[in-house]
């Protein structure tokens, strides 16, 4: 075969730019494509003088031929005999504009452009471009390299060398390399050594710093040399990057700013460049966009500036070339190449014939179908068909669509053709080029589709071993699942069959399938498309664990449970309806069984737990015969139901088995989760199921499939699109809800509402329910409580706000808004007809079809809110509980269950007005303005209670001294004020109870404010009952007749004369001596004093008493009277008694004398405890402190405590 049928040469190797360019042979055998000859056309374009695109990126998959064709037109642009371009001169004359640049450029001697290769995955982009270019000018014997720092660096070295031995061994030492590998590092341009070079340098020249080119640029270099080449018949230089991408996968996370603004510069000034052309071509597998997904922000916008300043161009998949391109590679001996054609002409032409009309040539003509058929023979039509493809999404530089057609070694092209004889008709079929790319697949990314479906694929290959066909298949149905073009290519057995039909008998490939499916259970026929699946053996009977659990569900499935489990397409929404009305209404789409229409059924009542806007039920048939019986009862039963569709199939079909089986696999897969390839095979047969049952809900929910039959209101209806059915959707809602006001807000005009926009709401129905409303309701900004505020209210006219003020407008100019608000305004007028209304019926007329309005629940406490502002002196709201405040909190509760709240009218009236103004007058001090904005009476109310919280504990528990008559009515009003009463019930039905009237009056200011007066006059009340007892308690028998004219001090003052003069000087166990102390500094100020004598003898101050506190105090100050009158003092007392008792003198700071006297008593366990410690705490100072320091501190609490 390989006499007739030969290889071109010059395709065994991938180009290389930089070592080919001379290379005569890649010239004669480029094969020119439309897209080269374009981009061939775009680059000479850009040599004008006057052009402004020379940087771009060419952006091309592997084996796309990139290098080669920019290798080619670096050629041409060095002006390269034109002879060398065998096959692309022909295609240039067929074009006369880009023949005609051709020969215009060609025409002056001095259009040649000097090519800068750059290759290689160097870390600095600087350093490979100054390789370049210096490498370039002395391959090409140009002395015009310009003096570099790295230059400069090398020529002081040098200099040190032959001037400066001292210095020069001193660098040595420095250095991390030896000196003459660091000086070709710097003739390398390795930025990293001459980092170093720059360190060094000061430690050399007494601290000097080496900076001979300051601010050097990569792009003036080039520039320079550019203008240097002119003068030597250049035209200027083409840089070209060759494998660019390569750069970016190694490189792109550690490439520095100033690497991405070189290219952007040079980018910049190559599109500048004028006369001086400066051109750069990038290279890259995919576009730059592509590399930077993980890179941080700041380089992410330096990489997006280099891609912006680049033309991208694309090497388009135009496969009918690569297959032209095929067959000329492939070269046939004519006379021998006929000669075979005749003797296998039947089986050419049953390949013409078989894929004459095959999807994988629908884009080719006749002529192109015969190229591919036998000029790219031995390839099969399918082989052709995978190999440019594969090439493109896996092929590496080692492995591509070429090197299969022209290397060396096994599974090629050139090793197939030595294996066969001239006569046999042989092709290779796909499972060969699976062998070839075999290696490239195994280094796919371990996470990507592609490694995953390798692994699988050679796991099965091992597993069936020597089965040649079976392999083959095995091979062919994994290409084709990787390229995934199942429009043009599927994995059925058809395809398999007509594959291998050259070589096989058909009854033998279909022998092997089956085998592969039902004895090596390692491919799944899939029963939603008949696709054959690749899948992994686990070892387990699969089939009989399915039936098993089959049985073992059965008792609990739902086949309309099921359906509806599946079903994606929950909902039907009427678009045109949605659209116009800036809201979101939606059908339910429902599975039933045909039982569910058995006997007398009411579609309304079955419907009545479903709280969508309408209804679509899609009736399953299983029977065939009952299908037209069912249709009969649909079209009867229907009649009058507005919001419902029905969907009836037009043939059963049996898919309860199908569901069965799909909940069975389903509960296995969830179960095989840590076996990973037991849920692979589960997980093959729960996709070919869901399959299944999805096109069969498609056939209800796609009109365009014609499966189904659709009746509304008692007709059927002709729908053949899905448009047709979301119309019929719309103009149902066009005909129930016709009453909705248009309210253009999302966020806001739905039932379920977000957090946020709870939040939002909640501030427009405070703002709403202010007493006083404020401009714009109090919210400024842009944020979304002001959105749906402006869109709810103010655009739709219910909230004025204009020069005559901030207002409620409940006669807005949209009918259909005024609508709303005149249901909720009716719904306050049932409440005063009847007392109460409850909440769940203005709920259930805002949003129940049969009202027409319909209303979103998460808009309606905005516009209760606005309506209730009106209102708010009228209405009470409450709940089992009782009433609730007036606030945006209750509206949210409300809205939530309305069926638990009702509302309550209250008649406002001149009479409570005032009641409520005398409150707030009386209580003026405990009133809250703010509060006055947000209620009627709610605020007076409130002021009360902090008036009460604001009582000394005296005034609250006490019972009363005098009148017990009204002091009890006053208890009753505090008693009130400690229960948490909502302000209409305190104000106007308890606080009137508790004064005796019946009903309200406005005379209840008057007892309210004489209970007021009362309980603020407790303590001065009780002050004075104070008084009156201690006067009474120590008046002496001169001043007792005269009580009442008698004040305070003088009454003690007249008793202290009756005293031992020594009990002032005596400590007494009981506190006498603190009421003699207080006596002897008595004064005239009454209050005061008495003030000072109770906290000294209850330890409590007065506003802490209660009523058992006045007695105790009276008992104190009896037994303190009698402790001082029994003092005796002097020489009567006995040596023992005096020697019981303590007497300290103090000097006062007026200088007097002060003695104090106690008596001794018993030290307890815990007195020794507190003198030990005192004793220890003394001790612990040390001399820290001085023993007289010791004493007087000592001293200084004695006197304290006395």
């Amino acid at each position: 075969m390989s006499k007739m049928i030969s290889v071109a040469s010059g395709f065994q190797y991938s180009v290389n730019i930089g070592y080919d360019l001379n290379n005569d042979d890649k010239l004669k055998n480029f094969i020119p494509t439309k897209s080269a000859l374009t981009l061939l056309k775009d680059i000479l374009c850009s040599t004008a003088p006057d052009a402004t695109e020379r940087a771009r990126v060419l952006v091309g998959a592997y084996g796309k031929g990139k290098s080669h064709i920019i290798l080619t037109i670096l050629s041409m642009l060095m002006q390269r005999d034109r002879s060398l371009f065998t096959h692309l001169m022909p295609k240039i004359e067929e074009d006369p504009e880009l023949s005609q640049l051709v020969d215009n450029y060609y025409s002056n001697d001095k259009n040649r452009i000097l090519p800068v290769i750059i290759s290689g995955t160097s870390s600095s982009i600087q350093q490979a471009f100054l390789l370049a270019l210096q490498r370039t000018l002395a391959e090409n014997d140009l002395d015009i390299m310009p003096e570099t720092n790295y230059r400069a660096a090398i020529n002081a070295i040098k200099k040190w060398k032959a001037d400066y031995p001292k210095t020069y061994d001193k660098f040595k030492k420095e250095i991390s390399l030896p000196v003459d590998v660091f000086i070709s590092e710097l003739n390398d341009y390795n930025a990293a050594i001459y980092n170093e070079f720059e360190e060094v340098y000061p430690k050399l020249t007494s601290g000097s710093i080496f900076n001979p080119f300051v601010g050097f640029d990569v792009v003036e270099l080039y520039e320079s040399v550019v203008k240097s080449l002119k003068e030597r018949g250049y035209l200027g230089i083409y840089v070209v990057y060759d494998e660019f991408s390569k750069f970016l996968e190694s490189n792109i996370t550690a490439a520095s700013v100033s690497d991405t603004t070189m290219l952007q510069d040079f980018a910049e000034k190559c599109n500048r460049s004028g006369e001086n052309e400066l051109h750069l071509l990038l290279i890259s597998h995919k576009e730059i966009s592509n590399y930077i997904d993980q890179l941080p922000k700041a380089k992410v916008d330096g990489w997006r500036g280099v891609s912006e300043r680049f033309r991208h161009i694309h090497l388009n998949n135009n496969f009918a070339q690569t297959y032209e391109i095929i067959s000329t590679v492939i070269i046939k001996d004519r006379d021998k190449w006929e000669d075979f054609r005749n003797d296998n002409k039947a089986k050419f032409d049953q390949l013409m014939t078989r894929y004459a009309n095959h999807p994988i040539f629908n884009d080719t003509d006749q002529k192109e179908l015969e190229t591919t058929i036998y000029e790219c023979y031995p390839l099969h039509p399918v082989s052709t068909f995978i190999l440019p493809r594969l090439s493109e999404r896996v092929a590496q530089n080692e492995r591509t669509l070429f090197t299969f057609l022209s290397a060396d070694g096994t599974s090629t092209l050139p090793a197939f053709l030595r294996g066969l004889k001239d006569k046999t008709f042989r092709v290779i079929t796909p499972d060969l080029i699976f062998d070839y790319f075999d290696p490239v697949l195994q280094k796919e990314p371990f996470a990507g589709e592609i490694h995953k479906n390798y692994v699988l694929t050679k796991t099965i290959l091992d597993q069936i071993e020597e089965q040649l066909l079976e392999s083959k298949i095995v091979k062919t149905i994994s290409l084709i699942y990787l390229l995934g073009q199942f429009d043009k290519l599927k994995p059925i057995k058809e395809e398999i069959v007509g594959l291998y039909s050259m070589e096989y008998k058909p009854v033998e490939i279909e022998a092997a399938i089956d085998h592969l499916i039902k004895d090596e259970y390692v491919i799944y026929l899939k029963r939603s498309n008949d696709y054959l699946k690749l899948k992994q053996a686990s070892g387990v009977d699969v089939e009989q664990k399915i039936s098993d659990t089959i049985a073992a569900l059965a008792p609990a499935f739902s086949l309309k449970s099921a359906l509806n489990a599946s079903n994606i397409d929950n909902y039907l929404y009427p678009s045109k309806y949605n659209d116009e009305k800036e809201m979101i209404r939606y059908f339910e789409f429902e599975f039933i069984e045909e039982q569910e229409l058995e006997g007398d059924i009411d579609w309304v009542k079955k419907a009545e737990d479903i709280r969508a806007d309408g209804i679509v039920y899609a009736i399953v048939c299983e029977d065939a015969e009952a299908i037209k019986d069912i249709k009969k009862k649909v079209l009867e039963t229907s009649k009058g139901c507005d919001r419902f569709i029905f969907i009836l199939p037009k043939k059963a079909t049996e898919i309860r088995k199908v569901l069965q089986e799909f909940e069975a696999v389903s509960a296995l897969r969830d179960k095989a989760k840590e076996d990973t390839v037991l849920f692979e095979e589960y997980e093959v047969i729960y996709e070919d199921l869901r399959d299944v049952i999805s096109e069969f809900i498609s056939g209800y929910t796609h009109p365009e499939d014609y499966k189904s039959t659709y009746i509304y209101n008692g007709e059927e209806r002709s729908i053949g699109r899905k448009a047709a059915l979301t119309g019929l959707a719309s103009d149902i809602c066009f005909s129930i809800f016709f009453q909705t006001p248009v309210i253009n807000n999302e966020a806001i005009n739905k039932d379920e509402i977000t957090s946020i926009a709870n939040n939002s709401r909640s501030k427009i129905l405070s703002g709403l329910l202010r007493n006083v409303l404020e401009p714009n309701l109090g919210l400024t900004g842009t944020g979304q409580e002001v959105s749906i505020m402006r869109s709810t209210l103010l655009r739709k006219g219910v909230l004025l706000d204009d020069e005559e003020g901030t207002r409620i407008n409940l006669s807005p100019p949209d009918e259909r808004m005024k609508g709303v608000l005149d249901i909720i305004v009716s719904f306050i007028m049932d409440a005063k007809k009847k007392g109460t209304a409850s909440f769940d019926h203005l709920y259930h007329e805002l949003k129940a079809p049969e009202y027409h309005i319909g209303i979103r629940s998460g808009m309606i406490p905005i516009y209760i809110a606005a309506v209730f502002h009106e209102y708010s002196e009228d209405i009470i709201l409450q709940n089992e509980q009782g009433q609730l405040p007036l606030s945006a909190d209750t509206l949210q509760m409300i809205n939530a269950s309305p069926k638990d709240y009702t509302l309550v009218y209250l008649e406002w009236n001149p009479e409570k007005q005032e009641f409520i103004t005398k409150l707030s007058e009386i209580f003026s001090r405990y009133v809250i303005e703010a509060e006055k904005n947000l209620s009627a009476y709610d605020f007076a109310a409130s002021a009360m209670k902090r008036w009460y919280l604001s009582l000394p504990r005296y005034a609250k528990e006490s019972k009363g001294i005098g009148d017990k008559e009204s002091s009890k009515r006053y208890r009753k009003m505090v008693k009130l004020l400690k229960q948490n009463l909502n302000g209409h019930e305190l104000l106007f039905e308890k606080l009137p109870e508790a004064f005796g009237y019946r009903d309200f009056n406005e005379g209840l200011a008057e007892n309210i404010e004489q209970a007021k007066l009362y309980y603020d006059s407790e303590i001065s009340i009780l002050k004075a009952e104070l008084i009156k007892r201690t006067k009474q308690i120590f008046s002496i028998a001169t001043n007792r007749s005269k009580l009442k004219r008698v004040s305070l001090s003088s009454v003690i003052k007249d008793w202290c004369e009756t005293l031992d003069p020594h009990v002032f000087e005596q400590l007494f166990e009981n506190g006498t001596d603190k009421c003699l102390g207080l006596f002897k500094e008595v004064t005239n100020d009454e209050e005061t004093f008495i003030a000072r004598l109770a906290k000294a003898t209850t330890d409590l101050r007065v506003e802490d008493w209660d009523d058992d506190t006045i007695e105790r105090f009276a008992e104190n100050l009896v037994m303190y009277k009698k402790t001082a009158e029994e003092f005796q003092s002097g020489e009567s007392e006995s040596d023992d008694s005096a020697a019981s008792t303590y007497e300290i003198r103090f000097r006062t700071d007026d200088g007097s004398s002060e003695i104090k006297r106690f008596d001794r008593v018993e030290t307890s366990k815990r007195g020794k405890l507190l003198y030990n410690s005192i004793l220890s705490e003394i001790d612990s100072m040390g001399y820290s402190i001085s023993e007289q320091e010791k004493r007087q501190i000592l001293m200084d609490i004695l006197k304290k405590m006395c």
